[in-house]
């Protein structure tokens, strides 16, 4: 079973300090680009927290350093240290969707974490699907926080198909959708990476690190989430 860990996320509404974004990163400033993910709702919606590229594996292994796609350190403040994926606030409820065809791997309630900023054990809806693209390299989406989970584990789900609702369940502190990708390694590990790539010239400290990977651009021409 694919495990699964969505990262905690603080009480407030965020947003990233546009020094983050600023290289206006896409396809083609990426330094691995597969595009091959639709995003994963319908519209567009404010972006909170970021992938952190310095080491995106939880709040609870944080390092007070964030690092987005860009090369670029960024505010700590209303930021998640160690977030592994991206979050976009939207009204509870919003319809999400399969970012491609796909298996659905996890549908249901994660394991229970603590969670700090609301000082107690939670449990998340979450979803995860696994999917294979036509050069047959495979990567996983993770839609966390839902409302509502409308697919079962073993599931075969077309590209665009409604997967969930969005919600404001586990480690959460506002509705959104906490949106995460994964790729297996040689290894036989399945490492977070990040769906928009790396796109600075200098070494991405992820991919460099033991337990890290090459961060992929997913998105297909025109798909990808803004990041404001």
């Amino acid at each position: 079973m694919l495990a699964i860990v969505i990262a905690g996320c603080r009480s407030g509404l965020t947003d990233p300090s546009p020094v983050a974004t600023a290289c206006n990163p896409s396809a083609a400033t990426a330094r691995i680009a597969m595009p091959f993910f639709r995003r994963p709702f319908i519209g567009d919606f404010p972006t909170g927290n970021l992938f952190d590229h310095d080491r995106p594996l939880g709040f609870e292994d944080g390092n007070g350093r964030l690092l987005s796609m860009c090369g670029t350190n960024y505010s700590l403040e209303g930021q998640t240290d160690g977030h592994d994926g991206y979050d976009w606030r939207m009204p509870e409820g919003t319809p999400l969707v399969a970012v491609a065809d796909g298996e659905v791997l996890v549908a249901g309630l994660s394991a229970p974490l603590f969670c700090p900023p609301l000082g107690r054990t939670v449990q998340a809806l979450v979803v995860a699907l696994g999917h294979v693209d036509a050069n047959s390299n495979v990567f996983f989406s993770i839609y966390g926080h839902l409302s509502r989970v409308d697919v079962t584990a073993g599931q075969q789900v077309n590209d665009g198909a409604t997967i969930g609702l969005s919600g404001n369940t586990g480690c959460s502190g506002t509705p959104h959708l906490h949106f995460g990708a994964m790729r297996p390694m040689p290894s036989g590990l399945n490492v977070v990476i990040d769906p928009y790539g790396w796109h600075s010239s200098a070494t991405d400290p992820w991919e460099a690190n033991p337990a890290g990977a090459p961060s992929v651009w997913l998105w297909r021409d025109g798909a990808a989430p803004s990041l404001r």
